[in-house]
């Protein structure tokens, strides 16, 4: 009989003291509980609370100094400000309402505000023991319960959720919708029609006004379908630089050259569990995309890149921004981003442009994106949950309510919608996933015979316009014939009186200013902000001895050759220049001692006092001379 053998055991393990195991409990529930996102939430709920009790608990302090006696609410100042600090107290239900009121009623703020700021209460105040339902005993005002459950506090949410509901009723047709790929077509139709491909890919302008009509729609066209590949937020665009981007070809046997783009700063990549820095998964390949060419993000930058380097006058540095701030003049600031806010007026303004009736957000094209290559791609071209959760930068460890958000609810919209009941090929999207089903089965009589129609349509329309051309091209002759005879009989007197001639392209572009004709800046020939703080008058000086290569100013200003900023520059950067070689030969007067010139000049924290006291003095001493 075979030996059985023993039980294997495990050894023995130390029992642990409770305030250890206390810690290890407090450890897992730390790392396990709540998601670190929603603790951080509740978190900042906490320190807004404590900020606005302490506003409040110093503004009864002054009254109760300026009028002794005039709070006559029954409230104890010195209890209330320990409401959110230590145990709760009689007061702790009264300080939430007023939490609840500065955030829901005076800044406005929804009811999700209200549910957060509510619920957590005083749960987590010593120890967590301030829970459940809240009641007081009025003769000891010992409290019992979480304040955030007082029926007061209750009601008062209700009333604000009350509200959200009516204001959100009225605002159902303002709401934020996707950019869908037909409104990315009727964006860059529209784009296109104001400013061709082929006019960009010239890389030729005749004027500053044409100049930055090129640099908005290449610039725009590149922003917008970079956000829906990328499913980018509009402020992780602006953020995208030049040390992001990189070339590479795809692997053998076909090397298609592709993209490279490394989303540094993408918010989901950031909430990975255990995250300590860039990852390789941050790197996207962004081919060229031909069959959806309104998305076609690989040409749409390197049209814009290609403009943008020339414009620039030098090759592109790491620390360029790919949507850079442009002055209303034409002039790029390479080293600052477009701002969100400007970026979201241009949207605002192509869709407008576009006639597309629509509210755009800054995940508009994240969430467009994301729907499109989940279920509105061609078949074949639509993505897996897998390949959505990593392309749009979802953490593993996220919830999944962000990706319901994003698709499934425009899913479940979409099947369960039945707005196209009088179309004659309805699709019946609730049959199978996005109506495929459709897709396998034969074209009906009726289809073949609505396919006819359109193209005895297009064929009417074509004998229209070829027709008509036939007349454009007559009369065009006629008149040409006319023209030429008018010329000849008329070019022996040519000596008798001075020709009027109509200035070319390019002698409009060299036109000085004073003709109305708006000028072409020079590459390089930029002066950079210096902004508003005490310091400023400091930079201003630095641009002038030794320039300010991080913003773009690679030569010092009195290094700049005359043409830089005198005539046809003198409106673009002449005020500028000038101010600077003012600010610094008066500080060059003083020996360049810091000291001795703020003396001087107490203005100086403020640039333009600074500039007007320096002109002052200037203006005496020619007098007295």
């Amino acid at each position: 009989m075979p030996k059985v053998p023993k039980t294997t055991r495990s050894k023995k393990t130390t029992t642990q003291d409770s305030k250890t195991l206390r810690e290890k409990k407090a450890a897992m529930q730390d790392e396990f509980g709540r998601a670190k996102n929603t603790k951080n939430n509740y978190k900042g709920y906490y320190d807004r609370g404590i900020r606005i009790l302490k506003d409040v608990v110093a503004e009864r302090r002054r009254q109760e100094k300026k009028s002794p006696g005039s709070l006559t609410d029954g409230v104890d100042t010195d209890l209330l400000e320990k409401v959110f600090t230590g145990k709760p107290n009689k007061h702790s239900a009264y300080a939430l309402e007023l939490y609840l009121t500065q955030k829901c009623v005076v800044e406005e703020l929804g009811k999700s505000t209200a549910d957060g700021m509510w619920i957590i209460g005083i749960d987590c105040v010593e120890g967590g023991h301030y829970t459940g339902e809240y009641s007081i005993d009025e003769e000891t005002g010992k409290v019992k319960g979480n304040p955030g459950r007082a029926p007061q506090v209750v009601d008062f949410v209700k009333c604000i959720k009350n509200k959200a509901r009516v204001k959100g009723a009225a605002a159902t047709r303002n709401h934020a919708e996707a950019t869908t790929i037909e409104d990315m077509r009727q964006f860059m139709d529209w784009s296109e029609s104001q400013c061709s491909n082929e006019k960009l890919e010239s890389l030729k302008f005749q004027d500053n006004k044409q100049m930055l009509l090129m640099i908005t729609h290449a610039m725009m066209r590149a922003f917008l379908s970079s956000g829906f590949v990328l499913w980018t937020r509009n402020f992780e665009t602006c953020q995208i630089q030049e040390r992001d981007l990189s070339d590479g070809k795809g692997p053998a046997p076909y090397y298609l050259p592709y993209l490279g783009v490394f989303l540094d700063n993408r918010k989901g990549w950031q909430q990975k569990q255990g995250y300590d820095g860039p990852l390789e998964s941050n790197h996207y390949q962004i081919y060229e995309q031909k069959d959806t060419p309104e998305i076609d993000m690989f040409t749409h930058v390197r049209r814009w890149r290609a403009l943008y380097r020339l414009v620039l006058g030098r090759e592109f540095e790491p620390d360029d921004y790919l949507f850079p701030f442009i002055s209303p003049n034409g002039t790029i600031h390479a080293k600052k981003p477009m701002t969100h806010d400007h970026a979201q007026e241009l949207i605002n303004e192509f869709a407008l442009g576009a006639k597309i009736d629509k509210i755009f957000t800054t995940h508009c094209l994240r969430r467009g994106g994301a729907q499109y290559r989940f279920m509105f791609a061609p078949m074949g071209q639509r993505w897996s949950l897998s390949i959505i959760r990593w392309w749009g930068g979802w953490a593993v460890g996220e919830q999944v309510d962000t990706l319901m958000r994003y698709l499934l609810d425009s899913l479940h919209s979409y099947e369960i919608g039945h707005g196209d009941a009088l179309y004659p090929f309805r699709t019946q999207p609730d049959k199978s996933f996005m109506a495929e089903h459709n897709e396998l089965q034969p074209p009906s009589t009726a289809e073949f015979r609505l396919f006819g129609n359109q193209i005895l349509k297009k064929l009417d329309g074509l004998r229209t316009t070829v027709s008509s051309q036939s007349h454009i091209i007559s009369a065009t002759t006629s008149s040409c014939v006319n023209h030429s005879l008018s010329y000849a009989t008329s070019i022996s007197d040519s000596e008798a009186r001075p020709l009027q001639q109509s200035p070319s392209s390019e002698t409009s572009s060299d036109e000085d200013s004073n003709t109305g004709v708006m000028v072409v800046p020079i590459p390089g020939a930029i002066i950079p902000g210096v902004g508003r703080d005490r310091n400023a008058w400091k930079r201003a000086i630095d641009q002038w001895f030794h320039g300010d290569p991080s913003q773009g100013l690679h030569v010092a200003l009195k290094d700049w050759p005359t043409s830089w900023y005198t005539g046809s520059m003198r409106l673009t950067t002449g005020t500028l220049y000038s101010n600077r070689k003012l600010l610094a030969e008066e500080y060059e007067s003083f020996g360049c001692d810091d000291q001795r010139f703020t003396e001087a000049y107490p203005e100086y924290p403020k640039i333009t006092s600074l500039l007007t006291a320096i002109r002052r003095q200037k203006g005496r001493i020619r007098r007295s001379a």
